[in-house]
């Protein structure tokens, strides 16, 4: 829906929610989309609702469902190869919306003010290119938010 709305040439900015995300890619082409239309995009949600901050065994919902067999692998293999890396699975689902550069920005819930801070240091985190390049991997080929 979001893409006929830039069609329009009528809006400067999208928002995209659980739709970007280490374990979701498909607004990959609305945000192809937007960058050829010089649309803003802000990318909601990099947590995927609690998933990419707890991992999945303690918050095994996804785009508030309960999260698809493929989704929760991918999330477990996530984490275990930032587990090896040293670096929290939040700071690299966090910085995966903020490295992208068709991403204006990115918009995070918080649930406590402290959170403000935690999610600061997320975005300081020192991510290697070679955990990128794992992760990358990492992602099952069609992660969609109905799976």
């Amino acid at each position: 829906m979001l893409q006929r709305f830039v069609e329009l040439g009528l809006f400067e900015a999208v928002i995209t929610h659980n739709r970007f995300t280490l374990l979701d890619r498909s607004a990959q082409p609305l945000l192809d989309q937007c960058a050829a239309a010089d649309v803003a995009v802000l990318n909601a949600a990099p947590f995927g609702g609690g998933m990419l901050v707890k991992g999945p065994d303690a918050a095994p919902r996804y785009a508030y469902s309960m999260a698809s067999g493929p989704v929760r692998d991918s999330a477990t293999r996530m984490q275990e190869a930032c587990r090896r890396a040293g670096v929290p699975l939040a700071a690299a689902a966090l910085q995966f919306s903020m490295r992208d550069p068709r991403i204006t920005s990115t918009i995070v819930g918080i649930t406590k003010p402290e959170r403000l801070d935690q999610t600061l240091e997320l975005a300081a985190v020192d991510i290697p290119s070679k955990l990128w390049a794992e992760l990358e991997t990492l992602t099952t080929p069609e992660q969609t938010w109905l799976n």
